[in-house]
């Protein structure tokens, strides 16, 4: 199984998680870190090599939620000698994809697959409209 690490700005991964569950169930090897207002980046650091150290005795996939920011450069520093995948950019629909299918697919495949159906997540519903 690939397991699965969110680290974001507030607690938006652990919500992700929690809403997720609504809809398709409790998500096991899945685990959330959370960056707050006061957190130094050390801390954060550490929790996120200490996440990793545990969750990547299998195959591990980690989600930042956007490209740049102190949970994603955390996890980008944590890569060093370390073997797991790193995308940053996660949101719901492709979430619950990736939880659901992580049992079916390598860990290659997912990630070709959240980068081939990222684009699919983003709808502007006025011209989907306009167009029909």
């Amino acid at each position: 199984m690939i397991n699965i690490l969110l680290v974001t700005h507030g607690d938006f991964g652990k919500e992700l998680l929690k809403s997720s569950e609504l809809i398709i169930g409790k998500i096991e090897n899945a685990r959330s870190i959370s960056f707050h207002q006061g957190t130094s980046f050390g801390r954060l650091l550490n929790e996120v090599e200490q996440a990793i150290e545990e969750l990547s005795k299998d195959e591990l996939i980690v989600f930042t939620d956007m490209y740049g920011g102190s949970p994603y450069n955390a996890v980008a520093r944590a890569m060093k000698n370390r073997d797991f995948y790193h995308i940053t950019g996660i949101n719901f629909p492709l979430f619950i994809d990736i939880a659901v299918g992580r049992d079916t697919y390598t860990l290659e495949e997912v990630a070709e697959k959240i980068i081939k159906n990222g684009k699919k997540s983003i709808v502007f519903v006025n011209e989907k409209f306009l167009a029909d």
